[in-house]
């Protein structure tokens, strides 16, 4: 393990990554496994590809009828 940095940056917080960490400029996904942050880079305007996985329980939702007399909702 290295040792690294935390530092603010105007409202967040930043972690320095040693050169050897380096992640493509981006966006990322971030989770905790048990106690540990995970960063998943993510191509541009792509999500990672098990991201349904971490997600199985949204699979078995089905989406709501609506009553054929509702009111179409306007936002």
């Amino acid at each position: 393990m290295e040792r690294t940095r935390i530092f603010k940056n105007g409202g967040s917080l930043a972690v320095r990554l040693p050169k050897k960490y380096a992640l493509p400029v981006g966006e990322v996904m971030i989770e905790e496994r048990d106690g540990l942050l995970v960063l998943v880079p993510l191509a541009a305007k792509d999500w990672p590809a098990d991201l349904e996985s971490r997600f199985a329980a949204l699979a078995d939702l089905e989406m709501p009828t609506r009553a054929k007399d509702a009111k179409p909702v306007e936002f």
